[in-house]
C-alpha cells in the first residue's frame, strides 16, 4: 500500500503499516479465542464473522485535509484513529455489549474512546458501537502501543450501513432529501427488527431452560423411585449424597445392634460356666 506520489516518508510509513497490520492480527486472534471459548462453554457463538482492513492512503489524506492537518506520518499516527479497523458482526444487540465488555477486560488492551451509536444513533440513522483501543505490538527491540478502531454491530445494522455507504458514494455525499428520509425510515425498521429478533431469542432461551428443568426433574423422580424400591422407603427430596448417607447410617446401626447382641450372649456364657 503506497502513499500518494507527493509523499516522501515511505520508509516511515512502511514501518507504521507493519505496526497496524500486527495490531489487527493480535486483536483478530483474541476475538477468535474468545468466540471459541464461548462456543465451548455456552454452545453459542456471539460473533457471526469478523472483517479487518487498513485505511487507504487516499482516505487517510482526505481525512487529514478535512481536519486541516499536514500529510505526515506523525499526524497520521496521532490524529487518525481508524487507520487499522476491525468490524465484528453479531446476531443480537445483547451480543454487542457482551463482546465489548470481553474486549475491555483483556489485560493488554487499553480502551481509549467509546462511541455508542446504538444508544445515540447518528442523525442519518446510523447505529453501531465503536471502540478506539490500543494494543502493544512486540518488535525485536521495542514495544509499540498501536491504535485500532473496533466496530461492533448486528447483521441488520451492517446491512443498512453498507447500503447507506453505497448510496452516499453515488451521490458523493449529497444525496437528495427524499432519499435521506427513506434511509432514516429504514434505520428505524432495522432497529425494530433487531429488537424483535432479540425478544424471540430470549423467549427461545427461556423455553430451552424450562425444558432442561423438566428433564432434570424427571431424572430426579426416576432416581427417587429406584432408591425407594431399593431400601423400602419413600424418598422425596433426597439427593444422591443424602441417600448414600442414609444407607451408611443404616449399615452402622445394624452393625452396632449385632455387636450388642454378641456381647450380651458372651456375658451369659461367662455366668453359666463360672468364668469371670
Amino acid at each position: 500500500m503506497d502513499l500518494p506520489v507527493f509523499y516522501d516518508e515511505r520508509e516511515e510509513w512502511n514501518n507504521a503499516l507493519l505496526l497496524y497490520d500486527a495490531a489487527l492480527k493480535e486483536i483478530n486472534t483474541k476475538l477468535e479465542i474468545l468466540n471459541n471459548e464461548f462456543k465451548l462453554a455456552h454452545q453459542y457463538n456471539p460473533i457471526e464473522h469478523i472483517t479487518s482492513r487498513i485505511k487507504s492512503p487516499q482516505s487517510i489524506a482526505k481525512k487529514l485535509r478535512h481536519n486541516g492537518r499536514e500529510l505526515r506520518v506523525e499526524n497520521i499516527i496521532k490524529y487518525v484513529n481508524d487507520v487499522a479497523g476491525i468490524r465484528i458482526i453479531c446476531s443480537f444487540t445483547s451480543d454487542i455489549y457482551r463482546i465489548a465488555d470481553l474486549i475491555a477486560k483483556q489485560s493488554d488492551i487499553k480502551v481509549l474512546k467509546i462511541k455508542d451509536y446504538i444508544m445515540s444513533p447518528k442523525e442519518n440513522g446510523y447505529t453501531s458501537y465503536h471502540m478506539i483501543v490500543s494494543i502493544p505490538v512486540f518488535l525485536s527491540n521495542r514495544t509499540v502501543d498501536t491504535k485500532v478502531e473496533i466496530q461492533i454491530r448486528t447483521i441488520a445494522m451492517d446491512f443498512w450501513a453498507s447500503l447507506e455507504h453505497k448510496i452516499y458514494y453515488k451521490f458523493e455525499g449529497n444525496a437528495p432529501d427524499h432519499i435521506k428520509k427513506e434511509l432514516k425510515e429504514c434505520s428505524e425498521i432495522v432497529a425494530y427488527l433487531d429488537q424483535k429478533m432479540l425478544s424471540l431469542n430470549e423467549e427461545l432461551r427461556r423455553c430451552n431452560q424450562n425444558l432442561q428443568d423438566e428433564y432434570q426433574k424427571e431424572v430426579l423422580e426416576k432416581y427417587n423411585n429406584i432408591v425407594a424400591e431399593s431400601i423400602g422407603t419413600v424418598v422425596e427430596e433426597d439427593t444422591i449424597e443424602q441417600a448414600i448417607e442414609n444407607l451408611e447410617k443404616q449399615k452402622k446401626d445394624d452393625q452396632a445392634i449385632k455387636a450388642e447382641k454378641k456381647a450380651a450372649k458372651k456375658g451369659r456364657k461367662r455366668f453359666v460356666f463360672g468364668v469371670m
